[in-house]
């Protein structure tokens, strides 16, 4: 008890030297609006967790940040999540969001016959919305979705430190005065995996600066920062990269970055948890984001998912022997590191020990090693359609893709790249403007104009019928116009003026609900809706058993198990009974592959649940999964999918 008081003292004592250190601080005559609601327990995805404990932190993490905030700026105010409106960001500065805003417009899914069909994002402001706001962690997800902010959700896994930062960068600079203590620590080994696919070699070790004292690897339960997606995050002028982060993803994944008036801050540590060292950078955000008041965004990224030209790069290496060679020496090592892990199992089980549901899992696995396949069916899943054509020509593939290249366009809805034959027919880019010069002058003297008018369509979000008004705003705009693949693969003007046409992206309907496309469900996977469930009971005398075959979007994977050290989220279900009778025995489920060295273990492809139910000769059964779908580059959000099937 003596040494827990000594302890607690001395942590006061620091505090209040602490803050007498901050206390010197000369104040920046800013009004910053704090919204609060988020604690430092990471509850996202995460089935049952402490509710008293969190609201408790939730308090906790509130007073933190108006008690620092208080010691930089002159004008404080917090509010809770559920209280604010978009509206009360005119009467300040810089508005931090930190907690679960009360969205203006709620999210919908769109279901057509029992299928997703759409998800239409909520929305937090107006497309216009022009004030400055840093968003901490996922929230730069949930509030910049619907309006196309390009902080997106490219992962929940940043840690405590950051590297490769823009160190010239001015929340760097100042006002306040900044030290970055660089340390030497090991390369993320997501980083490491994803490097070979675009030609890259990470070095073992990388220089990093500690942003937080805690994180989620060494703290379990700790809240866990976000990293947004690198690719086209700099293709419009009004982006920037700032720095990276120690996470499960690339090693490009942005950890900070701004996008007109919305700075992202990856990283989740409340002030109470941050370095010395960060809070005078993260007081220096604020002061940088309030100079971009009435900025608003340009280039729009509506589909987290689009692809960017990135793509073709990776498409190159994924087809090479030395992808498919490290593959299978990964797949044997992690088959190795499984049957040494179920010998341990055994011998526990041998002991009288009881075992676990985990240990259970990592038994089947050890079972059912996963198979390497051959090169040339590696090559056949990673080519796609383009097999048939090139089999296992690494050359071909190569070349393929090197001549295409400029021709390449991703679209909004999914991450897979088409070839543009029009202006593949043409000979020029389509990031080259002179695309545009070159339709309108085809339009212009009547020759295929409809292929003019798709690629007028196509790279613009202008809609005129006649090539005297493309032509007319082509050479009052043309210094000013530059391409977003990001944005949706467009030509936009770079201005900040909201009367200036060809900025509008309301022309794509992009969140509506088209009946048209509302009215065939989409049954098949996509990168957008990757699980998909069907199901059947059988019969046998008095027991039933539902079968689920659910169908995973190829290149996409869930979680069957989640190592400890990894943060992703773990599948969960929910089974019910309609009409009676009762759940026979646990749900079995199939054994999946290791990940990673973790230990996390994955389903992909078409799996099988069943669950055994007796008591019932008439009703339905209701089956719901609860999941998070990665692929190599990303995780989206959290889902769950229900399927009723009557017997």
């Amino acid at each position: 008890m003596q040494i827990m008081k000594r302890q607690l003292s001395f942590l006061c004592m620091a505090f209040l030297v602490s803050l007498a250190a901050m206390s010197q601080v000369k104040k920046t005559n800013l009004k910053v609006l704090y919204v609060g609601g988020h604690s430092d327990i990471e509850t996202f995805g995460v089935g049952a967790y402490d509710t008293i404990a969190n609201d408790r932190s939730v308090a906790e993490r509130t007073a933190a940040w108006q008690a620092y905030l208080d010691q930089y700026f002159t004008t404080v105010k917090t509010v809770k999540g559920a209280d604010y409106d978009y509206k009360m960001s005119y009467d300040y500065d810089v508005t931090i969001i930190d907690g679960d805003a009360r969205p203006v417009e709620p999210r919908r899914n769109i279901i057509v016959n029992g299928s997703y069909a759409k998800i239409i994002p909520g929305r937090y402001f107006p497309d216009d919305f022009d004030r400055p706001v840093i968003t901490i962690a996922e929230t730069s997800e949930t509030v910049g979705r619907r309006i196309g902010v390009k902080n997106d959700w490219y992962c929940l896994c940043l840690d405590a430190h950051a590297y490769d930062m823009k160190k010239d960068h001015p929340i760097f600079k100042g006002p306040y005065k900044v030290k970055l203590t660089m340390t030497d620590r090991p390369t993320p080994e997501g980083a490491k995996e994803y490097a070979p696919l675009i030609g890259e070699t990470l070095p073992e070790k990388i220089s990093m600066w500690r942003v937080q004292k805690r994180g989620y690897i060494t703290d379990r339960g700790f809240k866990v920062g976000m990293v947004v997606r690198p690719w086209g995050y700099e293709d419009s002028p009004e982006a920037e990269w700032i720095s990276g982060g120690e996470s499960a993803k690339s090693r490009d994944a942005m950890a900070i970055g701004r996008h007109a008036n919305w700075l992202h801050w990856g990283f989740a540590a409340s002030p109470a948890d941050m370095t010395d060292e960060a809070k005078p950078v993260f007081a220096n955000a604020v002061v940088y984001i309030s100079k971009f008041a009435g900025q608003h965004i340009i280039a729009r990224k509506l589909n987290q998912n689009i692809a960017t030209r990135t793509r073709v790069t990776e498409m190159k290496h994924r087809v090479s022997r030395e992808v498919y060679d490290s593959y299978a020496e990964m797949t044997e090592r992690y088959n190795a590191q499984m049957k040494h892990l179920a010998d341990s199992i055994k011998k526990k089980e041998a002991a009288g020990e009881q075992l676990t549901d985990l240990d259970k899992q990592y038994l089947m696995i050890a079972e059912h090693p996963q198979p390497n396949p051959t090169y040339e069916q590696f090559i056949q899943q990673q080519a796609g359609s383009l097999f048939e054509k090139f089999g296992t020509d690494v050359a071909g593939y190569e070349k393929y893709y090197t001549e295409n290249m400029p021709y390449f366009r991703g679209t909004l809805n999914g991450y897979d790249l088409m070839l543009d034959e029009d202006a593949k027919s043409l000979g020029i880019a389509n990031n080259d403007k002179r695309i545009l010069d070159r339709a309108i002058t085809m339009w212009e003297k009547g020759e295929d104009v409809e292929k003019a008018r798709r690629l007028l369509c196509r790279y613009t979000l202008l809609r005129y019928d006649n090539a005297k008004d493309y032509r007319s705003w082509f050479k009052k705009y043309e210094k000013q116009l530059f391409f977003t693949e990001s944005g949706g693969w467009l030509w936009l003007v770079n201005t900040q003026d909201p009367s200036v046409p060809g900025n509008d992206y309301s022309v794509l309907k992009y969140n509506e609900a088209d009946a048209e496309e509302m009215a065939v469900a989409r049954e098949e996977t996509s990168a957008e809706n990757p699980v998909q469930l069907a199901a059947v009971v059988e019969t046998s005398g008095d027991e039933k058993t539902l079968v689920v075959k659910m169908k995973i979007h190829p290149g996409y994977h869930i979680y069957a198990v989640v190592s400890e050290k990894d943060p992703y989220i773990e599948t969960t279900y929910d089974i019910s009974l309609n009409g009676g009778g009762k759940l026979a025995g646990e749900l079995e489920k199939p054994a999946g592959r290791m990940l990673n060295s973790t230990g996390t273990v994955v389903y992909e492809g078409e799996q099988v649940l069943r669950q055994k139910f007796t008591g019932v000769d008439k009703g339905s059964i209701t089956f719901t999964v609860n999941y998070q779908a990665c692929d190599n580059h990303s995780c989206l959000q959290p889902m769950s999918k229900t399927i009723v099937c009557s017997f």
